[in-house]
């Protein structure tokens, strides 16, 4: 760690990575001696584990080669018996060590930079497992490994298990496109919808459905369940016609004690009883990102949802932009040389008033995707757009001075526990990046 502070024994490896250090964005983090501390404490960890999981994975194959001269159902019980010990010691069930094991040592065999990584304390086990789980559809590729491996293993230590599950959500399609694209058509086959009925009156709904109905759901029903105001029971047939009985519904001054969590599942649930939706219609609103050359068929390079943690197969999102019966919102994202022709830049009007037009609201979560506090995931469409420089001390309505919280780390930076991102001033005169991608809101 810089600054002096850090106890961690130096550790050379053959691919020459140096001791791991605080990503840049949290090296503030470094001059607080207990943070030090605890960082230093992390690294010892995770390069003990490391030498835990290799002497496992040694003892595994030593039990292999051993058994390796007998008959087929010799050599599966000598594995086994191997697994068995194994999760003894790690405390794990054999079905939960044989998972591990088994991510560990592919990792150990096809992505040896991370798993130097590993070794030298940069990257923790769960963020192994997550590289492991999400190479499976590109496990006979050792050309898209080989790409990968050089990669993930710059990226991995900088990222926290979430933001490292969205990349990887996003960049293993990108190696290649029509893999993945021939890998959703087969993973359609499989959709399904499951219903298993709890001890406690509960029951739980799993579904596997397209990821473009997904959303389309969850967009819906975060948006009408917000709209409510209306008291239980939630799936109450209304008249959603105007002046109809709902305008006049009983109680609905008293408000609505359920909690948004409640409000989806009433609306969910009463949805699919019957198929009706109930109360007024609402617009819900999908930000997709998506290239030129995939809209006009020429490329199969897979849409991306705004927050960055979904990808869209291309003819998903051919069929989506061309549903005549969808409302399409387009903007331009770095793909015009000339402005000329086209809508002002909307990232650089400074606008009146204390709160972002639609308009600003789409860009910036196009622009910042996610939280901007380091580390949180949570996608910027259910952030609060807040003023880095207070509005109230003259901070303008602007592109620049607005950046994504959740309410979480908005209330921390408004009480001074969130410092403002550095940012420069843009400059009016610069020239605009090359072509690159569109951005769709629909």
């Amino acid at each position: 760690m810089s600054g002096g502070l850090s106890n961690v024994n130096h550790m050379d490896n053959e691919h020459g990575f140096p001791d791991p250090e605080l990503p840049e964005n949290l090296s503030h983090l470094a001059d607080i001696p207990e943070l030090a501390l605890a960082w230093d404490h992390a690294v010892a960890s995770r390069r003990e584990t490391a030498r835990q999981f290799s002497a496992l994975l040694d003892y595994r194959n030593r039990c292999r080669e051993e058994a390796a001269g007998r008959h087929l159902f010799a050599r599966s019980a000598a594995d086994q018996a191997a697994v068995r010990d194994a999760g003894l010691l790690l405390g794990l069930g054999e079905r939960t060590a044989t998972i591990i094991l088994n991510q560990a040592a592919e990792v150990r065999e096809v992505l040896p930079l991370l798993w130097a990584r590993f070794q030298a304390g940069a990257v923790c086990l769960d963020r192994l497992r997550k590289v492991a789980a999400a190479t499976v559809p590109i496990a006979d590729r050792e050309d898209l490994l080989a790409v990968l491996d050089q990669e993930v293993s710059q990226l991995a230590a900088a990222m926290n298990p979430g933001e490292l599950k969205h990349w990887l959500a996003r960049r293993i399609p990108e190696l290649d496109a029509q893999l993945y694209e021939q890998r959703a058509a087969r993973a359609k086959e499989d959709r399904y919808v499951r219903i298993e009925h709890l001890d406690d009156g509960m029951s739980f709904i799993e579904a596997l459905i397209p990821t473009a109905e997904a959303v389309a759901l969850q967009r819906r029903l975060k948006a009408v369940a917000r709209s409510m105001n209306l008291p239980q029971p939630a799936d109450e047939e209304q008249d959603s016609r105007p002046g109809g009985e709902a305008a006049g519904h009983p109680g609905a001054a008293e408000g609505d004690d359920r909690t948004l969590a409640q409000k989806e599942a009433d609306l969910f649930s009463a949805w699919l009883r019957d198929g009706r939706c109930y109360g007024a219609p609402v617009s819900a609103k999908i930000c997709v990102m998506v290239s030129e050359e995939t809209l006009t068929g020429q490329s199969n390079e897979p849409a991306l949802g705004a927050d960055r943690s979904w990808v869209l197969p291309a003819a998903d999102i051919r069929k989506l932009a061309t549903d005549p019966g969808a409302e399409h919102e387009w903007y331009a994202a770095l793909t015009r040389k000339s402005t000329r022709g086209a809508d002002r830049d909307i990232l650089a009007v400074v606008y009146s008033g204390r709160f972002a037009p639609e308009r600003l609201k789409d860009a910036i979560i196009f622009r910042d995707g996610i939280c901007q506090a380091p580390g949180c995931t949570a996608p910027a469409e259910r952030c609060d757009l807040d003023h880095i420089v207070p509005y109230d001390r003259d901070g303008p309505t602007s592109a620049e001075n607005l950046w994504a919280l959740c309410r979480r780390h908005h209330k921390m930076k408004s009480h001074g526990y969130l410092p403002a991102p550095p940012r420069e001033p843009p400059d009016a005169g610069a020239d605009r990046p090359e072509p690159r991608a569109e951005a769709r809101a629909a």
